[in-house]
């Protein structure tokens, strides 16, 4: 089936069973129960590409039912953040990246519905987040208005930053600037391997930065160096391995093609950074393309089961590559079509194959949006 229909026919299905479709999932391999408003925000950006592609109204009403739900009492309780996570001892808002994905979808419903209400109360959540100039980096804010402490896991950062950088709203140029300021201090806050692989934490800088948190939150972090510092041995080589390490970089695996995406995102919205022209940005390229990513991803949680390569991937080679149409249409067909090939059930039409969350991972063809009409109208999937 060609990809742009098989994207409109899953849509369909979402409305026709919002029941089914429409509602929270668990964060994927996290498991923590989530609200509805992070899937409702990947499904109005899903519509808005079927309204793209056919001019159908159904999907039109469907994004103004969708963009009123997310600005209402419901999915901002208390006039601060947007409730996105009900796990005891998390967070409720999910840090930075919960906001991120609402604040992305809101961006879309005001540019499709020409009404810019959704952006300015995007906007308005955006600037109750407390910036830290310094470190040029967020603190996250709780549903009820506490502000917390710095989000220190960096895809949080960016991609908060990034579907930022999306809202055009009175202001926006002061969202740019403290974009800009987060871009100025990746390199200080981003760390990149030798292989080019994004590391999921934040760079912490040092006693400075801790000496910013809260006492509690500093103590925590102390009593987790300490726990990360402890190492064993490999039973079959001895060789001394260090268990946060080893599982971080399976995660920062899992989570490298996210980080591209969004990376994508700010790069289109802010292409005269120059970030874009470091050697440090074309190694992370460099390995998005590599055969040892895509080894390493076979058998990631992290990856195929949760944060898609087939959706990702495509998007952020059409932005970081030279590749032409045709050459673009080849690679991201292999990487669409295995992503289907893994987790897409034919009989339920939905992502719920090898994978823990299906509802998440089926709104998560949203990320698909972003490729080209002429794109997504070339490639066909095996189903």
């Amino acid at each position: 089936m060609i990809l742009c229909n098989l994207i409109i026919q899953i849509a369909d299905n979402a409305i026709k069973d919002s029941n089914s479709y429409l509602k929270s999932g668990h964060n994927g391999p996290y498991n923590h129960p989530e609200t509805p408003v992070r899937n409702m925000s990947h499904w109005l950006i899903t519509f808005s590409k079927c309204f793209e592609l056919t001019g159908k109204p159904i999907y039109l009403d469907k994004i103004r039912e969708l963009a009123k739900h997310l600005i209402s009492e419901n999915s901002r309780p208390f006039g601060y953040s947007f409730h996105h996570r009900m796990k005891e001892g998390k967070d409720k808002c999910n840090g930075l990246i919960g906001q991120a994905w609402t604040l992305e979808s809101l961006a879309f419903a005001s540019s499709l519905l020409n009404d810019n209400k959704y952006a300015e109360v995007a906007e308005d959540v955006f600037f109750q987040h407390n910036f830290n100039k310094e470190f040029g980096l967020w603190n996250r804010l709780e549903i009820e208005g506490e502000i917390l402490s710095i989000d220190e896991t960096f895809n949080h950062q960016l991609w908060f930053a990034a579907c930022a950088s999306l809202l055009n709203t009175p202001r926006k140029e002061k969202i740019k600037e403290r974009i800009f300021r987060f871009l100025d201090t990746l390199s200080e806050n981003l760390s990149i391997l030798d292989n080019g692989l994004i590391y999921h934490p934040i760079n912490k800088r040092s006693n400075h930065y801790a000496s910013s948190l809260p006492i509690k939150s500093y103590l925590i972090k102390v009593v987790k160096l300490i726990l990360s510092s402890l190492v064993n041995r490999d039973r079959k080589t001895g060789d001394l391995i260090n268990d946060y390490s080893e599982k971080m970089i399976v995660k920062s695996v899992g989570y490298h093609q996210f980080n591209m995406y969004a990376f994508a995102i700010l790069k289109e919205s802010i292409p005269e950074h120059p970030f874009w022209k470091l050697s440090q940005a074309q190694k992370t390229v460099d390995y998005l393309i590599s055969d040892e990513f895509k080894n390493g991803l076979n058998q990631n949680n992290y990856g195929y089961p949760y944060n898609p390569p087939g959706f990702e991937v495509p998007f952020a080679l059409s932005v970081f590559t030279d590749l032409n149409e045709y050459q673009l249409i080849d690679i991201s067909s292999l990487w669409i079509n295995e992503q289907f090939r893994r987790c897409y059930n034919a009989e339920t039409q939905m992502m719920d194959r090898n994978t823990g969350d299906s509802l998440t991972l089926t709104a998560r063809i949203y990320e698909l949006a972003r490729l080209p009409n002429s794109i997504l109208e070339k490639i066909e999937v095996s189903i």
